[in-house]
């Protein structure tokens, strides 16, 4: 076991404090019983052209709007009414709103399937970008197999197929996962890894799977997975630990071990597992 040098935990610090901050993107939604209602169309736009706008609505069991969908067209033969553009909007503690070219609502199972330039917008300024989604009204669930884009201040979030559980606060980004946290000072630090991403808002937890790489102007730090423990006030970061194959690249030194954990509060990091460090020769300007 070795502690790493002053210098090494200043950046190992900056570097953790900035993931810890960044994540914080999730959803948030009350369950209870629908009662979906299909308003009457207006009609008779000025000039005499006719617009017909359909708003689909489910309230909660004490008649409060739980969620609309809305289409500026709609065809409503059969279980599936097809939207076009369509926005849907679901209300609760953070509310969402979803706005997509196209789209279809399926009336017995209330699921809505979303495509093109889908942007999913909660209250607590978030942002989430893909082509294609699905909301499953019985699992209250939202999945997407391809790319998305995650917006949140100070933090973009890209990846390869995503779900997300509103309910239980869970959210994963399947693979190919790129996340650049925003310095207010002008560096940014880059964390990708090929595995998933999952953010579970509940335990104030995070985790990268697979050839993990957190990389800044001042080091990189790759390792098989990466753990973090987020404060549920100040969602920064309390722990975080670095598991599997860990090396640390910082100027001419780099520190190899099975584990690196790191405390926030304490400021303290610790080498676990066949610590070992190589000071490499300075490189001629």
């Amino acid at each position: 076991m070795s502690v790493l040098s002053g210098q090494k935990k200043i950046w190992i610090t900056g570097t953790v404090i900035l993931i810890g901050a960044g994540i914080g993107w999730g959803w948030n939604r009350k369950s209870s019983t629908e009662k979906p209602v299909i308003s009457a169309p207006d009609t008779q736009a000025p000039g005499g052209d006719q617009v017909s706008i359909f708003t689909l609505v489910g309230h909660t069991e004490t008649g409060r709007r739980k969620w609309e969908v809305q289409g500026e067209t709609a065809d409503l033969a059969g279980q599936m009414v097809q939207l076009s553009p369509v926005k849907a909007i679901s209300y609760g503690k953070v509310d969402i709103q979803i706005t997509a070219n196209r789209g279809r609502f399926h009336k017995k199972s209330k699921n809505v399937h979303l495509r093109g330039n889908v942007v999913a917008v909660t209250s607590d300024d978030s942002r989430l970008e893909t082509e294609v989604l699905d909301w499953n009204q019985l699992r209250e669930s939202a999945t997407t197999k391809r790319h998305v884009k995650v917006l949140r201040v100070g933090m973009t979030a890209n990846g390869t197929g995503a779900v997300a559980y509103p309910k239980r606060k869970w959210v994963k980004l399947f693979e190919k996962v790129t996340v650049t946290l925003r310095d207010p000072k002008g560096s940014n630090t880059v964390v990708t890894c090929d595995g998933s991403m999952e953010v579970d808002y509940a335990r104030n937890k995070a985790r990268f799977w697979k050839n993990v790489k957190v990389a800044d102007a001042r080091g990189i730090i790759t390792s098989d997975r990466l753990d973090l423990n987020l404060n549920p006030k100040t969602h920064q970061m309390d722990r975080a630990i670095f598991s599997g194959r860990v090396r640390i690249d910082h100027g001419n030194e780099v520190a190899y071990a099975n584990q690196v954990n790191y405390w926030q509060p304490q400021g303290y990091v610790r080498l676990i597992g066949h610590p070992k460090m190589v000071l490499t020769p300075e490189q001629e300007p």
